[in-house]
């Protein structure tokens, strides 16, 4: 075994860990216009007609604006609701923002009080099918930061390794050196 070649080996995923731990922290900070649309209604839970659906925005920055547009629907036929959320939840975590039974096509802008996720929750009766589109800046990297443990486990990892390899190879050298002289071969 040459630890030589184990040393750059190691080197090498060490800066692949340490660019991967980099990606975990910068990229869910980014944030850019978004635009999602969503067609419902979700899978019915049973043989009901009622279905709740809900869905997710990704933290928005405080100050920003967020517009929640409902289209294609039944007059009467469904309810919405946006409401603050926690981190990777769609459940309410204070006053909903709006909530409404809308007749026609109807659109909602706010502006964030905080630094926070939000949750739509859409209940369509009859399994009456509509079109959800939400505006917002937010981070379409915003899932990475749940493996930034993963980063940081990689990179000590790999950082032992290269440390180990490192002097591992510089012991390595030194005895085939020891061993060509040895043998009179230098």
């Amino acid at each position: 075994m040459n630890p030589v070649r184990w040393k750059y080996l190691s080197g090498i995923l060490f800066v692949i860990s340490l660019l991967f731990l980099g990606c975990t922290i910068v990229l869910p900070q980014v944030k850019t216009p978004q635009n999602a649309v969503y067609r419902g209604p979700a899978v019915p839970y049973g043989n009901s007609t009622t279905v709740v659906s809900g869905y997710y925005i990704p933290v928005v920055e405080a100050g920003s604006k967020v517009t929640v547009s409902i289209d294609d629907f039944l007059p009467g036929a469904v309810d919405i609701s946006v409401f603050p959320s926690l981190m990777g939840a769609i459940s309410p975590e204070g006053v909903p923002v709006y909530l409404k039974t809308p007749l026609i096509n109807s659109s909602v802008t706010f502006t964030a009080n905080a630094t926070q996720p939000y949750g739509v929750y859409v209940i369509s009766r009859n399994s009456t099918g509509f079109t959800l589109v939400v505006e917002a800046s937010y981070s379409s990297f915003y899932w990475l930061n749940t493996y930034a443990s993963i980063g940081v486990i990689a990179a000590m990892a790999t950082g032992i390794l290269y440390y180990f390899y490192r002097f591992s190879s510089r012991r390595w050298v030194v005895e085939q050196r020891a061993i060509r002289e040895a043998r009179g071969e230098e």
